[in-house]
């Protein structure tokens, strides 16, 4: 075991914390020099919705269900020097006055108000995609400011400071005033090509340059932080959440494709250059290209609701494929918009819930393949998944039919993958990994499904185009 002697003369491990700043709570992970792993999640807090559309939190809520993690995960922490990885839901605006006090509710990744606003700034601003790596979407912050700009005039004329979530706790924590180019890509302000901030996008919306704040790399310290009076810490870059959950799947390299199923699913795979769709990686001459559907596990949640059978239950279900309606999982539309309504296919007083729970799993697997296959030229040999929803070996199994690859399942998420980064950043990432005992589970296609799921999908093609 490889570990470092300090002043008493102790052998203690090093440790690094990442903190993620999710859609629907606070999770964090901590792992050591000595191929130790700790983790620990806050209570949920509540998005509003003021009017149709519209998705809003309380940065307030995060700051305390930091806390409530922090304070959770700190006591079982051993004693050594300590690195923290910040990550969080990317676009999500938060947006400050002179004073650093939040000037409204946070307007999230998933709130589709901006859509005339992302319109008009698609064909007014030459080139945008080629700027930013994407045409502009309403889950962006560029799109959000301008609905702000345009609707909350006063609000607009008192901003000082704009933030993603993640750098606001970084604020909060005393670390500084910074962002990453991950994160800084998702807000559709930043010239991916060079890692600044664009000129042109921030003419276009109203902003000057010191309203944002500055983009290091993901590994360089913004500052320390003191954590709940218990812990002196260095914090770096980080990197929003697609970016961090890429890394904890091992994501990394180009030609590298993973899979995230969680309360949404995405498929995220690594280019060398830029390229439309994609957002910055957080290594350097590396981006992300992805995709995603908003209602991956969320459309067992809302079976759940409707069924009266918990999410778990829902997640064992088999029945033969062929029995079986055929689900488009488009619950809260595209990403890109209200895109294709959900529908359930072929639905008879025959089917039971069971049945329901088996049409949603696969029509989400068959969102994800599709995805998948639009964001990376081949398909690797092996896909990796990660996410809450993969730990039902049903939708593992269902999803390496789909892909008709094998998926290597390790339950770990955004915030492993910003642990990850900030071990990476003090030069021992390479002893936790020859310490770590965890085992990945490949899963293969199931062989007697390959037709018939390969029929599904194709019918499940056509729905979308048809519907």
């Amino acid at each position: 075991m490889s570990l470092r002697r300090y002043a008493r003369g102790w052998a203690v491990p090093e440790l690094a914390l990442g903190l993620d700043i999710g859609t629907s709570s606070v999770k964090a992970s901590a792992i050591t020099s000595a191929g130790q792993v700790f983790s620990a999640t806050s209570g949920t807090y509540p998005s509003a919705n003021p009017f149709p559309g519209a998705v809003e939190q309380n940065p307030a809520d995060w700051v305390a269900a930091c806390h409530e993690v922090l304070a959770k995960l700190l006591p079982e922490l051993p004693e050594g020097p300590l690195t923290v990885g910040l990550t969080g839901q990317m676009h999500t605006s938060v947006l400050l006055d002179a004073n650093q006090q939040v000037l409204r509710p946070a307007i999230l990744w998933s709130d589709q108000r901006a859509t005339t606003q992302s319109e008009a700034l698609n064909q007014s601003v030459s080139g945008l995609a080629d700027i930013t790596g994407n045409p502009l979407l309403p889950a962006f912050t560029a799109a959000h400011l301008q609905w702000v700009r345009e609707h909350e005039p006063e609000v607009f004329a008192r901003i000082d400071k704009v933030l993603n979530p993640k750098d606001y706790i970084r604020l909060r924590l005393g670390a500084g005033y910074a962002t990453e180019p991950a994160d800084a890509s998702g807000t559709a302000l930043l010239d991916t090509r060079d890692d600044t901030w664009s000129s042109e996008m921030l003419a276009a919306v109203g902003l000057r340059v010191g309203q944002l704040p500055e983009v290091v790399p993901s590994h360089q310290v913004t500052g320390r932080a003191s954590l709940c009076g218990r812990r002196d810490a260095a914090v770096i870059g980080g990197a929003g959440d697609q970016a961090a959950q890429a890394v904890a799947l091992g994501v990394r390299e180009a030609g590298q494709l993973g899979l995230s199923l969680g309360t949404s699913g995405v498929a995220f795979g690594v280019w060398p250059q830029p390229i439309h769709g994609a957002f910055r990686h957080c290594y350097d001459k590396s981006w992300l290209r992805l995709d995603s559907t908003h209602a991956a596990g969320l459309a067992l949640t809302w079976l759940s609701e409707l069924v009266g059978h918990p999410v778990s239950e829902l997640t064992q279900a088999w029945v033969p494929p062929e029995t079986a309606p055929v689900f488009l999982p488009y619950l809260q539309g595209h990403r890109s918009g209200p895109g294709a309504p959900s529908a359930c296919v072929g639905l008879s007083v025959q089917h039971g819930y069971e049945h329901l729970a088996y049409a949603a799993m696969e029509g989400v697997a068959f969102e994800l393949d599709r995805l998948a296959r639009e964001i990376i030229t081949e398909l690797p040999e092996v896909v990796q998944l990660g996410g809450g929803g993969a730990r039902s070996e049903k939708w593992r199994a269902l999803l390496a039919t789909a892909l008709d690859r094998p998926v290597r399942f390790k339950d770990r998420d955004s915030s492993f993958g910003a642990a990850v980064l900030a071990a990476e950043a003090v030069g021992w990432h390479s002893e936790f990994e020859s310490h770590d005992r965890t085992k990945a589970d490949m899963v293969e296609p199931i062989p007697e499904l390959r037709k018939i799921i390969a029929e599904r999908k194709r019918y499940f093609a056509q729905l979308n185009e048809i519907l």
